[in-house]
């Protein structure tokens, strides 16, 4: 997303990725067609946005017609209305003045007060009176049609949050905190508490046509219904703490929920500030507990509910959807029997909202975004973004267009009912990693009668476009027969250009592909691993087991081919062909003995024209193979006078290292041994032991030595114990 200089306003837009497969440079063009394709929100993250929005469903539409309307001398923008002649009133803080906004744009102070800091909210009535409520002094001011201001009622409370009037006109109601109270006034300020709930703060309110209230709360999310004799209802629970606006409508009431996201406190503090975007950080919120109205119980089994096999066996139902995670606040619809149904969830503050002709408009805070969504089909836009602060009020004027109020800094904006001639989206870069031929462009659309889609491109071989790169390309504007009309080049860029000769119409860009050839990249035998008998000791080293690593820059699909040479061999020798797995078990049993090199033959051919695939090749380290047994030499040295024998031996092995030895007498039980040094490290070991004491007798001793390659050799001696040296 683009930003514009401070104090202006920002469209959306969405960062642009590619899902493909990607390689390195060769001169031969790989077989395999390679595709970007661009048709979600999230693949339009890092484009860059004018005068265009994406929805959730990645579709471009034209942005609506947005403009600054009036700076005022304020913070916050707490709340718009207009009055019959187009003027509009405009509750800010923080300085505690309303203003008036004449239709030619001429602004000037309705109220002002020394007394407050904030004016919270605003309410037209009938006879065209405004009244508005401030905070932290709880008062009721009233300008009446005249332009008069006067406060009318200084109320016990700290603030009046909302402000409603029923439709005779002849009572106000005022949502207040910290104590949870609904009071009803007359025009001539005669007041009484109306309606006392449990909670701390009520936040919203609004009239329905038949004289019903409807008040929103913090705490707990509760969404009342309170008839005009003051009997409430308890509508709906939100997941959410906080209720900050209601809309009533002809069939359903929507709310939308602000539950401020917590910060991790800092060390050394006692606790996490809330995200809250009113300057009363002090109301907190508890996320409301599990199990509240609308939410899905689970089913009773068989046999609590007396349910059939038959009946069971039916197809699960849907999941409900999770509920809000901290931070994201919703818009809900309740329906006239009470149902719920979550329209919209975001992770943002939703601070103001509009509904028409089944569209809403939401403002969110604290990166000041405008959201429409569509409530059937519950896809949604980012339609505009400040650069500053929160979206805190809207308000749709009589000629369709809607006014916009913020905060931090308090000004006014103009959206309206058009759309704008033309936007573009460019693409990021998009990079095939190598040099590639570009192919066709396809794109989906719906194009009315007056509007337009083009599209058109450019390439390079650098990753930041310059003079380098290639103009852009005519504007494609078939989406059948459109080609990507680029120089060949390993990044490449597209802009889509939707025009409307209509304000009253958009074009929908749903998607595009773009469809490329890499240029084809040998495949690289990354490693070959092959048993080293001086460093493992191996279960079976008759049968050598060996891997490999191999990568495809084009991700080709590969194939092998194992090839062997001993040394002193002038060729070499074909293992195996057309293997698809990275390892092999060999049967050294099938070979000499000797030591080999293993070479491994990567082939791309499956996926390119035999005159075009390539291959590539490693040669591993050498390695032994052996079948030699151990050579073994025994002698005895001396007799003990105790029977015992001392011997001495040597081993040695042609190509392995030795690993083990043991001895045998007149064959009993082996006995292991061990070289003189205390370690089997080496193709030649020398060992140097003795017997049990004996009896006198003739023996036969046979000593066993084991190599790393699994050959087994032995060596004997026959001696004789004679009876005088015998115990």
């Amino acid at each position: 997303m683009t930003r514009l200089a401070p104090r202006r306003l920002l469209l959306g837009g969405f960062l642009l990725s590619a899902a493909v497969c990607l390689g390195g440079t060769a001169p031969a063009q790989a077989a395999k067609v390679k595709v970007f394709h661009h048709h979600a929100a999230s693949h339009y993250d890092k484009a860059r946005l004018k005068d265009v929005v994406v929805s959730s469903e990645g579709t471009l539409r034209l942005a609506r017609q947005l403009r600054p309307l009036a700076d005022l001398d304020a913070t916050h923008v707490w709340d718009v209305i207009e009055d019959g002649v187009g003027q509009l009133f405009v509750a800010t803080g923080d300085e505690a003045k309303v203003f008036k906004v004449a239709p030619d744009g001429k602004v000037s102070v309705a109220f002002a007060s020394t007394e407050v800091s904030q004016v919270l909210c605003l309410a037209r009535a009938p006879d065209g009176s405004v009244y508005a409520g401030t905070g932290p002094q709880g008062h009721i001011v009233r300008i009446d049609p005249k332009g008069e201001a006067k406060v009318i009622y200084e109320s016990p409370e700290s603030y009046v949050w909302a402000l409603a009037v029923d439709p005779a006109g002849k009572a106000i109601y005022a949502a207040t905190g910290p104590k949870g109270r609904i009071y009803r006034l007359t025009p001539e300020g005669k007041a009484e508490v109306f309606y006392t709930t449990r909670q701390e703060h009520v936040l919203c309110l609004a009239m329905g046509a038949d004289g019903t209230l409807y008040a929103g709360t913090d705490k707990a999310g509760l969404v009342y219904r309170i008839d005009p004799k003051g009997r409430g209802f308890v509508l709906f629970s939100a997941p959410q703490a906080e209720v900050r606006r209601i809309v009533v409508a002809a069939d359903a009431v929507y709310v939308g929920t602000s539950a401020p996201t917590r910060r991790r406190a800092p060390a050394g503090t006692a606790a996490a500030a809330d995200m809250t975007p009113t300057p009363f950080a002090r109301i907190t919120s508890t996320p409301a507990a599990v199990g509240k109205p609308g939410q899905a119980v689970a089913a009773e089994s068989n046999a609590a509910t007396g349910t059939t096999d038959k009946e069971s066996a039916r197809p699960a139902p849907a999941p409900a959807p999770p509920p809000p995670a901290n931070g994201e606040n919703s818009v809900y619809r309740i329906a006239a029997d009470g149902t719920v149904r979550e329209v919209f969830r975001e992770k943002v503050l939703m601070l103001a909202l509009l509904r028409e002709n089944g569209r809403f408009l939401v403002g969110t805070g604290m990166e000041g975004q405008l959201f429409e969504i569509t409530e059937t089909s519950r896809e949604y836009s980012q339609i505009a973004r400040l650069d500053h602060g929160q979206i805190l009020a809207l308000c749709r004027r009589q000629d369709g267009s809607v006014v916009l109020g913020t905060g931090d800094p308090g000004k006014l904006y103009v959206l309206q009912d058009r759309y704008v001639a033309r936007g573009t989206v460019v693409s990021e870069v998009l990079d095939a990693k190598l040099i590639s031929r570009w192919g066709a462009l396809r794109w989906r659309a719906d194009v009315p009668p007056g509007t337009s889609v083009t599209v058109a491109v450019r390439s390079g071989n650098v990753a930041e476009p310059d003079e380098t790169w290639s103009d852009w390309s005519a504007e494609q504007t078939d989406p059948e027969q459109a080609v990507i009309a680029a120089p060949p080049a390993r990044f490449l860029q597209y802009r889509v250009t939707l025009t409307s000769a209509s304000p009253s119409l958009t074009p929908a860009f749903h998607g595009l592909t773009l469809r490329y050839l890499t240029t084809n990249q040998a495949p690289e035998v990354t490693a070959i691993e092959v048993p080293d008998l001086d460093a493992v000791n191996l279960e079976n080293p008759k049968k050598l087991k060996v891997k490999w690593t191999a990568t495809d820059a084009n991700e080709d699909e590969l194939t092998y081919r194992l090839y062997i040479r001993k040394d002193g061999w002038e060729n070499w020798v074909l293992l195996e062909e057309d293997l698809e797995k990275k390892e092999y078990e060999w049967d050294t049993t099938t070979a000499p003995s000797g030591v080999y090199r293993l070479k491994v033959v990567a082939s791309d051919r499956r996926d390119n024209p035999a005159e075009e695939a390539l291959t590539g090749e490693r040669i591993s380290e050498p390695f032994v193979v052996s079948h030699t047994p151990p050579e073994v030499r025994l002698k005895v040295v001396r007799i003990e006078a105790d029977g015992t024998a001392l011997l001495e031996a040597t081993a040695s092995a042609p190509l392995a290292r030795l690993t083990s030895a043991a001895f045998a007498v007149n064959g009993k039980k082996w006995v292991n041994v061990f070289p003189t040094d205390g370690l089997f490290d080496s193709k030649r070991e020398t060992f140097r032991f003795q017997t049990e004491a004996l009896k006198p007798g003739a023996y036969v001793l046979v000593l066993r030595v084991k190599d790393a390659a699994g050959n087994i050799g032995s060596g004997d001696v026959v001696f004789t114990v004679p009876a005088e040296t015998a115990k």
